[in-house]
């Protein structure tokens, strides 16, 4: 098939892998924006190989219904592309199922049409939008769900009609009838390099970081105890306080952020870029994941961790199903979080046990070990076992 495009693809990537030189759709619930989560890192990270046109949410509704969608693309890197449109009618989601499915087969011919490249794979994280993944007549298709979505009302339809169903928890796949494959999170590896030397806030040598949206499951009593009974540590805040491209209408209450920021050793430094990220967290000494008990199966496999993993140094957590059965060394779960404050101080006094040079090299290569570039190999040999479509054969005679 000719390509009506240049491929700039980057030498240091697997030559081997399926998914190489495919024009990629990539649905997203979450915008294109300066913080980064698993679909963003997945876009960048196929971009390598492939030309990935990163489908945002709609940005409303044509004014008048049925009419101009408006379709935008906007190159953001080589080979990524973001494409914005409006919905042909509002509230689209809420109306009944087979105006849903007429409108979408509408709008995807539209942004099929604004794209004009022939689309060979189209890889889902939205159970919301475009359910039935025949509407984008592309070679194959991946649902790949990285959260529970109690609300999505056609979501089995999406499992149902893609080549390709992925999860990252058992807890997750459990949800849903049809059997799914266990991709775990992985680490941004590239970015995690790209470590520059950035002074942090506060006086105190040691540092706690916490990474992440921060909304109403986080247990905030909790953070605060730590930092009011460790004042030789700093708390570092690292992410939105405020809505952005990941938690629109979803952030911390405004007494908790007010108790929080009064404490003289509490640091908030609101949204950082993902490919800045690893030059603050590489810099404290202790990382914290303190979700709600009612909280901990929606956060059954925090997206922050493989993050804090390659730092190589301590994780403090509440219990996370994802990671029942990793390494101890690896991530320190607590039975309940009541019991957080006397492991921390545990933990305080005896970094140069739980940050040995053993325990970092530990952490640090199940990191590696779970890179984007490997999953997505793992990935491509899945489909290609689940595919008869010789477009996701690779030619290995170049």
């Amino acid at each position: 098939m000719v390509r009506s495009f240049p491929l700039n693809l980057a030498s240091s990537e697997p030559t081997n892998t399926v998914i190489k030189d495919k024009v990629i759709l990539l649905i997203s619930p979450e915008p294109w924006g300066q913080n980064f989560v698993s679909k963003h890192h997945y876009a960048h990270y196929l971009s390598k190989n492939n030309k990935v046109y990163f489908l945002n949410p709609a940005k409303g509704f044509s004014k008048v219904p049925m009419t101009s969608m408006k379709v935008g693309i906007n190159e953001v890197e080589t080979n990524l592309l973001t494409v914005d449109y409006l919905n042909l009618l509002p509230r689209l989601n809420y109306l009944p199922k087979s105006v849903q499915a007429s409108t979408y087969r509408k709008q995807s011919a539209a942004i099929q049409k604004a794209i004009s490249d022939k689309i060979d794979l189209v890889w889902s994280f939205d159970p919301h939008r475009y359910w039935d993944q025949s509407v984008w007549n592309a070679d194959a298709s991946i649902y790949h769900t990285v959260d529970f979505h109690p609300g999505a009302k056609y979501e089995e339809k999406i499992v149902a009609s893609s080549t390709l169903f992925l999860g990252v928890t058992e807890l997750i796949l459990n949800e849903h009838k049809r059997k799914g494959h266990l991709i775990m999170h992985a680490a941004d590896v590239d970015g995690f390099k790209n470590i520059k030397n950035r002074e942090l806030p506060g006086l105190n040598t040691i540092k706690a970081c916490y990474v992440g949206n921060f909304h109403k499951h986080i247990d905030y009593d909790v953070l605060q105890q730590l930092a009011k009974e460790n004042s030789d540590c700093d708390f570092i805040m690292i992410g939105p306080i405020a809505d952005s491209n990941l938690s629109a209408g979803n952030k911390i209450g405004q007494r908790d952020f007010n108790d929080l920021s009064s404490l003289k050793n509490v640091f908030f430094l609101g949204s950082i870029p993902a490919n800045e990220l690893m030059s603050i967290i590489s810099r404290c000494q202790i990382n914290l994941v303190l979700f709600k008990k009612e909280f901990e199966q929606i956060h059954c496999s925090p997206h922050k961790l493989m993050g804090y993993f390659y730092t190589g140094n301590v994780t403090i957590s509440n219990y996370i199903d994802a990671h029942k059965n990793t390494d101890k060394d690896i991530i320190s779960m607590v039975e309940d979080l009541e019991k957080t404050p006397a492991f921390f101080k545990e933990v305080k006094t005896k970094l140069a046990h739980f940050n040995s040079p053993e325990k970092r090299q530990k952490r640090i290569e199940f990191a590696i070990q779970n890179s984007y570039a490997s999953k997505i190999e793992q990935i491509g040999k899945l489909l290609e076992d689940a595919t008869d479509s010789k477009a996701f054969i690779p030619n290995n005679n170049g």
